[in-house]
């Protein structure tokens, strides 16, 4: 398991970083990616996108990423934008 932590914001700025990440992990070995948003507090559509094209590959490839430590705020986001039924949220 490899734990990727995301900013306080994931915006325009901050996106190309987490999908980097989020990428690397996806190129070793490690089946389970658990995305720690404990301090996320702000997400644009940007980071929609980074989180729906890394699990179309998560997807492709047979390992699993797991979003945890979600605020109530950040889990509207997911929850109004259908991203519920799509990612995996512990």
């Amino acid at each position: 398991m490899t734990e990727v932590k995301t900013a306080v914001k994931i915006s325009v700025a901050q996106a190309p970083e987490l999908e980097k990440a989020l990428k690397s992990v996806l190129e070793t070995e490690e089946k389970e990616i658990v995305v720690n948003m404990e301090d996320t507090i702000y997400m644009s559509s940007v980071g929609l996108r980074v989180f729906a094209s890394i699990q179309k590959k998560i997807n492709a490839s047979g390992k699993t990423m797991v979003l945890k430590n979600v605020r109530p705020q950040m889990k509207e986001i997911f929850e109004v934008t259908g991203f519920v039924g799509v990612l995996s949220f512990e």
